[in-house]
């Protein structure tokens, strides 16, 4: 059996709710389908948003192209950086409205050779909650998100999945060793219970690497891709998120790159639930943390 998170909810706050309310969502397709991108042109199609950009904080990419380091692929390099509680690091995301299906297929890798250098180097997708606060009026414990990524984790040179979810600025992670080179990631909300899979290619079955339940109070998540490393030449120090989330280390040394073949978005198999109430009494199967794993992927569909 695979991972499995511990059963959790996440009540919105009168505040987080006012926040929401306030902005003014995009226009959104009605089919998700449309926001797909198998990066086959020459540069970032616009219909992304890049984090720093929509936030306000400085800019942590290192390097961005599409097509330039392999045709029909998206690549991307990262400064030192990390989501991990209130920290922030690259992510370009879609809005989506209500439940969806979105896989990628992916691979992370040193600048040099196969495997990142270092710790900390992974990437992925994650899906994150919108909660209008810019850098200016930033604050702490505001950031709700979940992610699947690959690469390397605490262990150099040993390839990993991470997922983890963050509540309210709270993170817990879960490190599983995994393969490396070129996978499929996939993440898949209906209503309150969101599942994270991966598999080493399209011939392969999928394997469940986490799931998540949270009582989420908007219908809008930020979905897209993300990559972050870490640099041995920055030293430990207690975390101030909003002086690092400021900071951009040019000069501090990394090796890790996220190339992205693919990303299609899609409605899941599951059915939705729409009632609140049904996403806690029962009726929604998906949100039962003991359902066993043949079920799950049975409803998820290959």
């Amino acid at each position: 059996m695979s991972a499995i998170r511990c059963f959790r909810f996440l009540a919105f706050a009168p505040l987080a709710a006012g926040l929401l309310s306030a902005q003014a969502p995009p226009p959104l397709p009605a089919d998700p389908a449309t926001l797909g991108d198998e990066f086959d042109g020459i540069a970032l199609a616009p219909e992304w948003s890049l984090f720093h950009s929509a936030y306000g904080w400085p800019d942590k990419i290192k390097a961005l192209d599409v097509g330039a380091a392999e045709p029909g692929v998206l690549t991307l390099q990262p400064y030192h950086s990390a989501w991990v509680r209130d920290l922030n690091a690259p992510f370009l995301f879609k809005t989506v409205a209500g439940d969806f299906d979105v896989r990628a297929r992916v691979r992370v890798r040193g600048l040099d050779g196969a495997v990142p250098g270092g710790t900390w180097s992974l990437g992925g997708l994650m899906v994150r909650v919108p909660n209008g606060i810019k850098a200016e009026a930033w604050k702490p414990r505001a950031e709700n998100w979940h992610f699947i990524t690959t690469g390397v984790g605490h262990e150099p040179g040993r390839t990993m999945t991470e997922t983890k979810g963050t509540y309210n600025s709270y993170s817990s992670l879960k490190l599983r060793p995994y393969g490396s080179g070129w996978m499929e990631l996939r993440l898949v909300r209906v209503g309150m219970a969101l599942f994270a899979l991966a598999r080493p290619d399209e011939s392969s079955p999928w394997e469940v690497r986490d799931r998540f339940y949270r009582m989420e109070g908007s219908p809008y998540m930020q979905v897209g891709l993300i990559a972050y490393t870490h640099s041995v030449d920055v030293p430990d120090e207690p975390e101030d998120a909003g002086r690092i989330n400021a900071l951009v280390l040019k000069d501090a040394r990394v090796d890790m790159a996220l190339d992205v073949d693919w990303i299609r978005f899609s409605r899941p198999q599951a059915p939705p639930v729409n009632d609140w109430y049904a996403q806690v009494n029962g009726t929604n199967k998906l949100a039962d943390p003991n359902l066993p794993e043949a079920e799950l992927l049975a409803a998820l569909g290959a």
